[in-house]
């Protein structure tokens, strides 16, 4: 579009929407100002084009889907005398799914973080550490009995319940009701101001299972 490539869509005259086109597919694009992203929620970053309607272009025909475009836009603003392409901009499903898409996506993330972490530690016996937004993460893992290893996670920064359970759930092969909190210390790592520990045990199964997901990876 910066090298004038970009075609109007003519019909459509209430804002400015763009052509998009790929093979006989066609779509309508328009950019949202940032009023139009805060006012509907949708989070700073995430970019500001939004593809507002798809279909196939079948010129002449009544199922052209410009013609259906314009014919939907006319229906909008019918007594209004002009056409209008407001249906077309992001609805409330549109925000929801949107922001499960990009929580789905952090959860992942952060996840594969965590897994690694404990993995490097596995490996090198000592503890490693990530930095996110406002948050710090430790994983310590230190031999136990036997095959068994203690497993010791610290985390540091503004944290909720949720996101806890997120880094918590991490882990392959160690159930959620074995990790305990430990305001004392454990492994030697003794907790400072704003610090939370937790711990668990890894057993031989679960070590194996993450270093063949790195061995995979």
């Amino acid at each position: 579009m910066g090298a004038g490539g970009a075609e109007r869509i003519r019909s459509l005259t209430d804002r400015v929407w763009l052509k998009c086109k790929t093979s006989t597919l066609r779509g309508a694009v328009t950019c949202l100002s940032r009023p139009e992203c805060e006012g509907r929620g949708i989070p700073c970053g995430v970019g500001d084009w939004w593809l507002g309607a798809a279909g196939h272009r079948q010129d002449g025909s009544p199922g052209d889907f410009y013609a259906q475009l314009k014919s939907e836009a006319d229906r909008a603003g019918r007594g209004t005398g002009k056409a209008s392409s407001e249906f077309l901009l992001p609805a409330t499903i549109d925000i929801e799914r949107l922001q499960a898409e990009l929580a789905t996506r952090s959860v992942q993330a952060i996840r594969e973080v965590v897994t690694e972490l404990i993995v490097q530690s596995l490996c090198h016996g000592k503890p490693y550490s990530a930095e996110f937004k406002a948050h710090r993460v430790t994983a310590y893992v230190r031999a136990a009995n036997g095959s068994e290893a203690y497993l010791a996670i610290v985390a540091e920064g503004n944290w909720n319940e949720k996101l806890l359970a997120v880094i918590l759930s991490a882990v392959p092969g160690v159930p959620p009701d074995s990790w305990l909190a430990e305001p004392g210390g454990v492994a030697e790592i003794q907790p400072r101001d704003g610090q939370i520990i937790w711990s668990t045990i890894i057993p031989p199964e679960a070590q194996a299972g993450l270093l063949d997901s790195r061995l995979d990876d």
